[in-house]
């Protein structure tokens, strides 16, 4: 997600389609004028022209060569008919025409600290969506609407409250291609690596960085790793990152849960120059192309709560570091079906 701050009641720009354009749009379809230059005559996306067609189609009869055949015919009245309608359903909806048990719930739920600061165990959003799944006949609004709520100060839950909240940003639908060349080759790349690694059905295949603090001689890190299907971190401390030192921590870490790992994927790190020497099938990532290791650099960001950039990792104990993952770990989680990953890593582990 990123940085800066996504406002979700944000103004938008553009306007509606108006009953001249829909005059145009018939006009224009009866002389075989297609989508995309009818959209470039009226200034309007490709998109807006599809949609409206196929809002505006009737259904008629037509006689051809002797006999009747159905056919769907756009019509500027019947376009402008459907979007008054639905204009005049279009009207926000005030709090109270929502499930007052949700809103009992949900300051309940703040109250006791699940949603607020490092040892929370929801956002606003997975909170919605487990309330939904287990009231499925109550009229609960929609993440966004909450927030919005938020911000009116209809409820006692301040946006400062909620770490996720000014975060918000849609997510990219694809990732680009890898632009970059690695310059050293450690070992298999993730090109190589079997296909059915990517969809994350198969549990053992994790993913592997270090977390740095001050970047000094002799300054220790912390290995992390997640499990790319159930998202289940483990970390490490260890004195410092120097690549027999990564080396000798992560034959340990194997030796202690010998049926857990079935692949790590690393980025190319000098650190990890020795990785292709353990005793599982190891791949490299892309020259900059953090995303091939999304898991990973997502729990990363979640650890810097506890960890902050440019502290050094000797302030913190290997204590600190295990309570830190689990707090994580105990997160629910949208993605993973509504449950924690600890829960679901206990459940494809047996």
């Amino acid at each position: 997600m990123s940085t800066g701050n996504y406002n979700t009641n944000q103004t938008r720009s553009f306007t509606h389609l108006d009953f001249k354009e829909r005059q145009l749009i018939e006009k224009w379809l009866n002389e075989d004028v297609n989508k995309a230059e009818i959209g470039r005559r009226l200034g309007r996306n490709r998109s807006t022209i599809h949609r409206e067609i196929n809002r505006g189609k009737v259904e008629q009869i037509k006689q051809i060569n002797g006999y009747n055949k159905k056919v769907t015919v756009y019509y500027s009245d019947s376009g402008q008919s459907i979007y008054e309608k639905r204009r005049a359903k279009s009207v926000r909806k005030k709090i109270v025409s929502f499930s007052s048990a949700f809103f009992s719930a949900l300051e309940d739920a703040f109250t006791k600290g699940w949603f607020k600061g490092k040892q929370r165990l929801y956002n606003i959003k997975t909170f919605i969506a487990l309330y939904r799944k287990k009231h499925p006949v109550e009229n609960i609004p929609t993440f966004k609407t909450v927030y919005s709520y938020i911000r009116q100060g209809l409820l006692s839950i301040k946006p400062h409250d909620l770490p996720v909240m000014y975060r918000l940003k849609p997510r990219k639908n694809q990732h680009s291609n890898p632009k970059g060349k690695n310059k050293r080759i450690l070992g298999t790349s993730i090109t190589d690596r079997p296909e059915d690694v990517l969809p994350r059905e198969t549990f053992g295949h994790w993913e592997a960085d270090l977390v740095k603090g001050k970047k000094t001689k002799n300054e220790p890190a912390i290995i992390t790793l997640v499990e790319r299907k159930t998202r289940y971190a483990i970390t490490k401390k260890i004195s410092d990152y120097k690549s027999q030192t990564v080396k000798n921590a992560f034959e340990e870490i194997l030796a202690d849960n010998p049926n857990l790992f079935a692949s790590i994927t690393f980025d190319n790190g000098s650190e990890f120059s020795l990785m292709s020497e353990l005793n599982t099938d190891v791949y490299f990532c892309h020259a900059y192309a953090s995303w091939e290791r999304g898991s990973n650099e997502n729990f990363n960001k979640l650890l810097r709560e506890f960890i902050p950039k440019g502290k050094s990792i000797h302030l913190f104990s290997e204590m600190d570091i295990d309570q830190a993952a689990q707090a994580i770990n105990k997160r629910i989680r949208e993605v993973i079906g509504l449950r924690s990953s600890e829960e679901y890593f206990q459940q494809c582990s047996i």
